[in-house]
């Protein structure tokens, strides 16, 4: 029995005539019928009472309808699992940046385990230029980065995050309970978390008007190190919300309201080679971020 044939079959019932299947199936009218005189001849039955406009199911029909479905559906799922274990390899790479890999990957990798037990994951923490540097020399299958274009990539943005200015929970300008001017911030200990994007060089410039530097005490390229120092009361520091989370809810740090125009945000994207097909684990952490998984 040919799974085409059975294939033919159901579409001719779900659209309700011979025409409409072929088109679907982008077959012409001839070959859907042959292929349901076919089916008939080793089923020994007819499945349709033909007339010129539509196509009745006999009781034959009727009857292995939903068998026909249980055969198509349990080949289709045969056909993706035996794909997944010919394209699922051992190990994947994954390229990330260093905040990428303290906050996101601990709550993404129990979910890539469960998913696919067998493989083995490598994580590759650096700065997001090098990470895109491993990804265009094959060194890794993929990388979650911020947002770079380049023409041999494939760039996803998938999740987005405020930035915002936190300080320790003692800090006079959180005690303020109010929104707060840039004026106000000129005379406080500012650390810069050297972020090296876009939306960083907007807060920059922002810091710029107030003549920043005056009171910078740190310029660190490390946000763990940037929070740790921010926690200890040393300044105050823009950092992005998901980072600083678990500080929030232990009341050990607060965002401090500002009065601004605009409101910042960073991104994660997810990077591969246009050239190279996707595997079934990119596509899964695609499909993870793009739910919200953080």
């Amino acid at each position: 029995m040919n799974i085409q044939n059975i294939k033919a079959f159901i579409y001719v019932v779900q659209f309700g005539s011979f025409n409409k299947a072929a088109e679907a199936l982008y077959l012409s009218q001839p070959s859907i019928s042959a292929r349901i005189k076919s089916l008939e001849n080793d089923l020994m039955r007819e499945l349709f009472f033909r007339d010129r406009n539509k196509c009745i199911l006999t009781d034959a029909g009727k009857s292995f309808l939903p068998y026909a479905i249980k055969i198509l559906r349990e080949y289709q799922e045969s056909v993706y699992k035996l794909n997944q274990q010919l394209y699922i390899p051992d190990q994947v790479k994954i390229a990330c940046s260093i905040s990428i890999s303290n906050y996101v990957i601990p709550i993404l990798l129990p979910k890539l385990r469960n998913q696919f037990p067998e493989c083995r994951f490598k994580i590759v923490s650096d700065h997001s230029e090098s990470s895109l540097t491993k990804v265009l020399n094959k060194e890794v299958d993929c990388g979650l980065i911020r947002e770079i274009i380049h023409p041999r990539i494939d760039s996803t943005v998938l999740m987005h995050f405020n930035v915002g200015l936190y300080a320790h929970i003692s800090h006079p300008l959180v005690q303020m309970n109010q929104r707060v001017t840039l004026e106000q911030l000129a005379d406080q200990n500012i650390i810069f978390y050297d972020h090296n994007s876009p939306e960083w060089l907007g807060i920059t410039s922002l810091l710029e008007t107030i003549n920043f530097q005056q009171h910078l005490i740190v310029d660190i390229d490390n946000m763990e190190a940037a929070k740790r120092l921010v926690m200890k009361g040393t300044g105050i520091c823009f950092l992005p919300e998901n980072a600083v989370e678990e500080e929030i809810q232990n009341n050990m740090l607060k965002r401090i309201p500002l009065k601004l125009p605009i409101e910042f945000k960073t991104s994660i994207a997810l990077v591969h080679l246009k050239e190279e097909s996707i595997s079934p684990i990119v596509s899964y952490i695609k499909k993870c971020l793009n739910n919200d998984l953080v």
